[in-house]
């Protein structure tokens, strides 16, 4: 089978609008992205998957494919409508503000879903203490290399039995059109997460990492990012 990334961008962020056409570092968000998902070295295809002409534009203008979507409730659903139209295999669902995502975390979820297609992947980090009240900070719970739970905020004492989670999810076609198929729980529309109107369904495998995360929620992540690349670029110099 082969596996292909896709990389939803919306328009539309309510914390940062126009969020995957923010420059960072001179460059657009979604193609720091793209060329990320490329340099990982593990994917048949790659594609972003959008409903705004302008980004579909700059994706081609730079050398790859873009797929119009409609009005999606979450990222999830707008690569699952994007798959069906691409007729593709297994996919990897790379959120378009991770700009400097792990390469080797990428090829480490590919592998789990190839080795274990009936489960959703996912990955996750160690998580800060200042963020334990951070919303905009997921946290995933794991026991045995699978996903248990999903919070924004946890209690200070429960800190040790909480990861970070990571805007990374693969799955295979039976795992999508199954997701696709459920209506949107509660919890999932309370919360906006995703991942809770699978869980429970379908196992939730979750691949850790120790590298930091570096994902782009609010406008003022922008600096952040550019201080990561200037870091990665001294010692690349070194």
């Amino acid at each position: 089978m082969t596996l292909s990334c896709v990389i939803p961008a919306r328009i539309g962020s309510s914390r940062f609008p126009g969020k995957p056409l923010a420059k960072i570092d001179g460059l657009e968000m979604i193609l720091h992205t793209l060329n990320r998902a490329l340099l990982a070295g593990c994917f048949d295809s790659i594609f972003c998957a959008t409903d705004s002409q302008e980004i579909a534009s700059l994706v081609r203008q730079n050398g790859f494919d873009a797929v119009m979507t409609g009005t999606q409730a979450t990222g999830s659903d707008r690569v699952m409508e994007a798959a069906q139209k691409l007729n593709l295999d297994l996919v990897v669902n790379l959120q378009g503000d991770e700009p400097l995502v792990d390469l080797d975390l990428l090829r480490r979820v590919s592998k789990a879903l190839k080795a274990e297609p009936k489960s959703w992947v996912t990955a996750s980090s160690p998580l800060k203490r200042a963020d334990v009240l951070n919303r905009d900070v997921v946290k995933v719970r794991v026991n045995e290399n699978y996903a248990v739970a999903f919070q924004r905020e946890i209690d200070l004492e429960e800190y040790d039995e909480w990861n970070e989670h990571r805007g990374i999810y693969a799955y295979s076609r039976e795992g999508r059109e199954e997701f696709y198929g459920l209506a949107q729980s509660e919890n999932e529309k309370k919360y906006s997460l995703e991942p809770l109107r699978i869980l429970g369904i379908r196992p939730i495998k979750v691949i850790f990492s120790e590298s930091e995360s570096a994902s782009v929620d609010v406008p003022s992540d922008i600096l952040k990012i550019e201080q990561m690349i200037k870091k990665l670029e001294t010692r690349v110099g070194n």
